[in-house]
């Protein structure tokens, strides 16, 4: 009896294992595998819908985060599925490091300023990007450096109109 027991565990392990890679491959293939996948290396035009949503609904650092947060779990479960506590271990630290760059994207998220800061920021930027357009001879940095001015102006006046409501 006691002969079987080690080939039925090596085929346990295997069929855990394999089950586990399907799962991986489907979240990679999905998008969600790693911050090395899709999260790292998007571009505005190769972003797909369901990658733009996920971005919309978190940005970016919280898009990288969970997508960490995933990988992580998935490491972990594979890590007890195969019985290696190297795995469970790197998974959980996967874990630990994307709810440490969701928190620090939260951070993030409150430090971005408000309201007229927002609006003096974007004419400062306006103008010194239009300043270094007109020094360079760069007609975009022109164009791009006017236009963060008007949305500037365009700030302010929403502010203007939230202070006669309020």
């Amino acid at each position: 009896m006691k002969p079987f027991i080690k080939p039925l565990q090596q085929l346990r392990r295997f069929t855990l294992s394999l089950s586990l890679m399907v799962v991986l491959t489907m979240i990679t293939v999905f998008g969600l595998g790693t911050t090395d996948s899709w999260a790292a290396s998007l571009s505005p035009a190769t972003t797909t819908a369901s990658q733009s949503q996920v971005v919309a609904l978190f940005g970016w650092g919280k898009a990288k985060a969970k997508a960490k947060q995933v990988e992580g779990q998935a490491q972990e479960m594979l890590g007890d599925a195969t019985d290696d506590p190297k795995d469970q271990v790197m998974g959980q630290a996967k874990q630990a490091e994307g709810q440490i760059r969701g928190a620090a994207a939260d951070v993030k998220d409150q430090m971005q300023p408000q309201g007229r800061a927002k609006a003096v920021t974007k004419n400062i930027e306006g103008k010194a990007q239009a300043a270094v357009g007109e020094a360079t001879g760069d007609l975009g940095d022109q164009v791009a450096g006017n236009a963060k001015q008007l949305e500037s102006q365009a700030r302010n006046a929403v502010e203007d109109v939230k202070d006669r409501v309020n």
